[in-house]
C-alpha cells in the first residue's frame, strides 16, 4: 500500500485582514438621506396645519427648502432617497397654496363679519 504524504504544515500566522478598506482617495463623504425625511415630515405638516391660514406657511417652506437641497443632494450621489425630497417638496408647495387660500378665506370672512353699512 502507498502511504499518503503528510499535510502540509500550517501557514504562519498573520493578522486577518481588515473588515473594511476605506475608499481610495479619502474617507467617504457623509450621507444627507435625513433631507429628504426633513422634507417629507415638513411637507406632511404643512399640508394638515394649512388650517392656520398664513401662519401654516412655515412647514411647507421647510418641506420645499429642504425637498430642493435633497433632490441636489441626490443628483450629486451624496443622498439615495430623492424620491422622498421630491415627495416632500410637492407636498410642500400644496401646503403653502392650501395656507394661502384659507388665509385670504378667512380675512375675507373676518373682514366682513364687521362690515356695518348703516353705520
Amino acid at each position: 500500500m502507498s502511504e499518503l504524504p503528510p499535510p502540509p504544515p500550517p501557514p504562519p500566522s498573520t493578522p486577518p485582514p481588515p473588515m473594511m478598506t476605506p475608499p481610495p482617495g479619502g474617507a467617504a463623504p457623509a450621507s444627507k438621506n435625513w433631507m429628504g425625511i426633513v422634507a417629507l415630515i415638513a411637507g406632511i405638516v404643512g399640508v394638515l396645519g394649512a388650517c392656520c391660514g398664513f401662519l401654516g406657511l412655515l412647514w411647507p417652506a421647510v418641506a420645499i427648502v429642504t425637498g430642493i437641497l435633497s433632490k441636489k443632494a441626490a443628483a450629486n450621489g451624496e443622498a439615495t432617497n430623492g424620491n422622498l425630497g421630491n415627495i416632500g417638496f410637492i407636498l410642500g408647495i400644496v401646503g403653502a397654496v392650501l395656507a394661502v387660500i384659507i388665509g385670504i378665506v378667512a380675512f375675507a370672512l373676518n373682514g366682513s363679519y364687521y362690515y356695518n353699512p348703516t353705520a
